[in-house]
């Protein structure tokens, strides 16, 4: 397919992939799409790359070397050119994909966090954890009241030892 007319297919594919806003099963199916295509961007730019290689040495078999070299360079970058068009039309529709998709994904997030089974889920735990803070409080507070008390029982202990 020429490059013209893979453009135009590329777009006109893009802007009727475009209509669908609700789905993330087409967005997904979309991206699937778009990597498809950037993979044959890129294997059209490995192809530029041969062809531009192949150029450059014939190039060293002509009298005007330097000359041959320039338009196979003007050649590979006209035709590298056209690629990163295409190439920048494609990650704008990906970015613009991955954002449905992230909006879709934060508005689910945000229905389930909403769900009034989820709210009285965390609201136990947050009394769980409360309560759980509380007991760790109370025995660090004891543990701490033991260590104070350690001299005076240590004394106690050696007072009643069967051992002096």
């Amino acid at each position: 397919m020429p490059p013209k007319i893979l453009r135009k297919a590329l777009l006109f594919g893009l802007l009727t992939m475009g209509c669908f806003t609700h789905a993330g099963i087409l967005q997904q199916k979309e991206l699937q799409d778009i990597e498809l295509i950037q993979e044959k961007l890129d294997t059209q730019k490995q192809w530029i790359k041969y062809r531009y290689d192949q150029a450059l040495a014939q190039c060293y078999e002509t009298f005007w070397m330097q000359r041959c070299q320039d338009k196979a360079r003007v050649i590979y970058l006209k035709d590298t050119k056209e690629v990163r068009e295409q190439e920048i039309a494609l990650n704008e529709r990906q970015r613009q994909v991955n954002e449905i998709l992230k909006d879709e994904k934060d508005q689910q997030r945000l229905a389930e966090n909403q769900d009034p089974k989820n709210v009285s889920e965390r609201a136990q735990n947050r009394a769980n954890y409360q309560e759980k803070q509380r007991l760790r409080a109370e025995r660090e507070a004891e543990l701490e009241e033991r260590r104070k008390d350690a001299g005076k029982r240590a004394q106690e202990n050696r007072k009643t030892s069967p051992l002096d």
